[in-house]
């Protein structure tokens, strides 16, 4: 039996105490993947490029594209193929500006050419198999190679560092992984990975009946810091308001990352952990990534790779991000479209916390609705049932009544009844085992103006919870109550 397999049947009938020794396990071989001596030697190093001058990252970055350029041109056959149909050679590509002359590089480019973008100058046993969270269906399968994963880890641990947490720290990681069985009703609702110094708190577990016990859980552990998806944090922070609970042991940090955080849940995390709320920006696919300062601005964490900005329409500030990087030699990714955008800030105007790498005004992520299930627990983010679905383009999901989903669905040819059957029982396991589930197969998604589409959507006239229909109202018109009018349409959260 595989280990995908013992995952599914056998872990969730393990009593609890298995079931943290398999957390233990998991966590152990992560632990040796992400850190070691690979990881502190990066993590100095940037703690030192940190405070480089602007001279001196632009030289850095130049060098690495021009290195890129050539291992992509000799090793890789798509970028080799591709770029002499063009006409271009390394020669072409000498600095960040001569970028553009690349074509961008699109996920479904990544899909139809996944083994001609490999490298043939690495061996297939140091490889490291990956996919990405799959947010609007469009998951996709990558390589990386484990110093690539230890250096990514180094640029988020850096992020942590500078808001006064070091690697060690122990954490209390809001999770969408279900390694608290989704149908468990008593306590406890979060198992513990020890080798990675974190308690796992389940989002189908943030709800009204069983909010009580993990705050409970968590004021009698001082975790130093919280780390998840803001919307499941923000679904901790609703119910225990709305419980009159508070956090007794409050972290000193919280941080999130692989959604856009909205100004209510903000405003709301912040009030109720009165931590410091932080967030970084990036992707699976370890191409490029954007964190926060203590101004609490974005900087391109330049050395592990290029952001470009791509103009999406005229008189728009936001531009499409493509991410080029340079950790990852195994499976290139140059000018890659992550599916996001973002503002940056005039060059002329410097950071006030000193730092001259390139900065973002705000990355515009995708923002989308919730799902209410049966048991009351509000779902945003649906990438865990569509990680695998490899035979699903696109993807949206749409509530227009309590307890039932319409899942609006684009096929790739090979598509059949098989894939329908495996995405109901994956709704069923991760999101919730009472949902009904409709199937609407379509041409295309609907998109906004910026070329996206909404991944979930709302339709219902009226939500329970009153409160956060209040708190978003007037601040956030993507969340809650939307009419039909607006149904249009992401490191990996590093945990």
């Amino acid at each position: 039996m595989s280990e995908s397999a013992i995952v599914e049947h056998i872990y969730p009938r393990l009593p609890v105490f298995l079931q943290n020794a398999a957390c233990w396990y998991y966590g152990k071989k992560e632990a040796r993947t992400r850190f070691g001596s690979i990881f502190e030697k990066r993590l100095l190093e940037l703690m030192d490029s940190d405070r480089w001058s602007a001279a001196e990252i632009e030289a850095y970055q130049n060098e690495k594209i021009r290195q890129l350029i050539r291992h992509a041109y000799e090793s890789v056959p798509y970028y080799r193929e591709l770029w002499k149909s063009l006409k271009l050679s390394p020669e072409d590509i000498r600095c960040r500006e001569d970028l553009p002359k690349l074509p961008v590089l699109t996920k479904e480019n990544v899909r139809q050419n996944f083994d001609r973008l490999v490298s043939q100058k690495v061996s297939r046993r140091d490889l490291v198999f990956r996919h990405t969270s799959g947010t609007t269906g469009k998951a996709l399968h990558f390589y990386a190679t484990k110093p690539a994963i230890a250096f990514q880890w180094a640029v988020w641990w850096r992020h942590r560092l500078r808001f006064g947490i070091g690697p060690g720290a122990w954490h209390a990681n809001f999770t969408g992984k279900r390694v608290v069985p989704v149908g468990q009703s008593t306590p406890p609702y979060w198992r513990w990975n020890r080798p990675l110094h974190q308690a796992l708190v389940t989002m189908h577990h943030l709800t009204a009946g069983k909010i009580s016990s993990v705050i409970e859980f968590l004021n009698s552990h001082p975790f130093e810091f919280y780390s998840g998806y803001p919307s499941i944090i923000h679904m901790l922070v609703l119910h225990a308001s709305e419980a009159g609970l508070a956090l007794h042991s409050p972290p000193r940090a919280v941080f999130t990352g692989a959604e856009k955080m909205l100004d209510f849940q903000r405003r709301d995390i912040q009030k109720f952990t009165g931590a410091t709320l932080t967030d970084q920006y990036g992707c699976s696919e370890g191409c490029g990534n954007a964190s926060h300062c203590p101004e609490f601005v974005y900087h391109e964490d330049f050395e592990f790779g290029v952001m470009e900005g791509v103009e999406l329409q005229r008189a728009n500030p936001a531009k499409s991000i493509l991410c080029t990087g340079f950790a990852n030699d195994a499976f290139p990714l140059i000018r890659y479209e992550v599916g996001d955008s973002g503002v940056w800030q005039d060059s002329a105007h410097a950071c006030p916390c000193g730092r001259s790498s390139r900065a973002l005004l705000r990355i515009e992520g995708r923002e989308d609705d919730y799902v209410i299930t049966p048991e009351g627990t509000r779902i945003m983010r649906f990438d865990y049932v569509f990680k695998d679905a490899l035979n699903v383009k696109e993807v949206q999901v749409v509530q227009e009544q309590l307890g039932e989903i319409t899942v609006r669905l684009v096929r790739r040819p090979g598509y059949g009844t098989s894939d329908e059957a495996e995405i109901l029982r994956e709704i069923h396991r991760w999101i919730s085992p009472g949902l009904a589930v409709r199937f609407q197969y379509v041409e295309e998604i609907e998109r906004q103006p910026n070329g996206k589409f909404r991944a979930v959507v709302s339709q219902l006239t009226s939500q329970p919870h009153a409160p956060v229909i209040e708190a978003a109202r007037g601040e956030c018109s993507l969340i809650a109550q939307r009419s039909s009018k607006n149904i249009q349409r992401k490191p990996s959260l590093n945990e």
